[in-house]
């Protein structure tokens, strides 16, 4: 559809800085239909540099008998969410939406990389991925220790869900929104844990800590292999890093809740250096180097 038409068939959704728009139909073979899409036949998702300085962030449209729902977002968002998977929504938009407008080809490039999932991109969400998986069981652990089961239960149980996201990244596919049938369908280890943890006849306690031990040995087992990304990152420069600098790198920005907890970890497991850095008062600061 030509942006002229677009413009006319919508109202004013579009400016003249937009780097393009994908269309999702309530009609379209996407295996996983965006919840964007309740009572609406279809959704508009128009991409925006950075800063959108319009800050619109949806209309709802008609045109007969048809209803439109548009989102506005800008590029960084979009990027950040095929990368962290914080909003599904964007992302089914983006890869199962038909194209309207790409005048730099920004989209198509996007399905790409997406489509190739080469090696930079694959580490990248791998580390993400285990951080949040090392946050959570920590959660996890800390929730049975206090006796609040179900809380420890929701945060195991998320635990299990970025290690099903990490599973399918290490089997070469981008994660989907249905991450789960994507992990059943490689007959994965960590599929049987979900059910274990879902169906099993043995109280909440019982299958928390068997899911946590599980948890526990592949943390173990994957810190190596899901930390490359960091420890090359770390291996960039000749000086150790202090916490502040590694906090302030925008390649870090997704997982500045995780990453004390992280450094700890391969500190203790002496894949990076605590290099301690004293003052006159007793006290100082510790660098991080590989």
């Amino acid at each position: 559809m030509e942006l002229s038409n677009l413009t006319l068939l919508n109202g004013d959704i579009f400016d003249a800085n937009a780097l393009g728009a994908v269309a999702l139909s309530s009609l379209g073979n996407a295996p996983f239909q965006s919840a964007l899409l309740h009572d609406f036949d279809k959704i508009i998702m128009v991409i925006h540099p950075d800063p959108n300085e319009r800050q619109r962030y949806g209309n709802h449209l008609i045109h007969g008998e048809s209803r439109t729902q548009t989102m506005h977002v800008e590029l960084s968002q979009l990027e950040r969410s095929l990368l962290t998977g914080d909003n599904n929504e964007r992302v089914v938009c983006l890869l199962e939406g038909d194209i309207l407008w790409d005048p730099q080809g920004i989209i198509s490039r996007l399905r790409e990389e997406i489509k190739l999932f080469g090696e930079p991109l694959r580490d990248r969400m791998i580390f993400i991925e285990f951080a949040r998986f090392l946050h959570m069981y920590v959660k996890s652990k800390r929730y049975l220790q206090a006796c609040c089961f179900m809380d420890s239960y929701n945060c195991i149980l998320m635990s299990l869900y970025h290690w099903a996201k990490m599973e399918v990244c290490e089997a070469g596919q981008y994660p989907t929104p249905a991450v789960w049938e994507q992990v059943k369908s490689l007959n994965n280890s960590v599929y049987k844990l979900y059910e274990e943890l879902a169906i099993s006849g043995e109280t909440v306690e019982q299958r928390i800590e068997l899911v946590q031990l599980a948890c526990e040995f592949s943390l173990m087992s994957k810190m190596v292999d899901c930390c490359k990304w960091l420890l090359s990152l770390l291996g960039e420069k000749r000086e150790p890093w202090t916490f502040e600098e590694l906090i302030a790198l925008p390649e870090l920005l997704y997982v500045e809740a995780e990453l004390p907890l992280i450094l700890r970890k391969l500190s203790a497991r002496s894949l990076i250096r605590e290099i301690p850095s004293w003052s006159d008062t007793g006290g100082g600061s510790i660098r991080y180097s590989v």
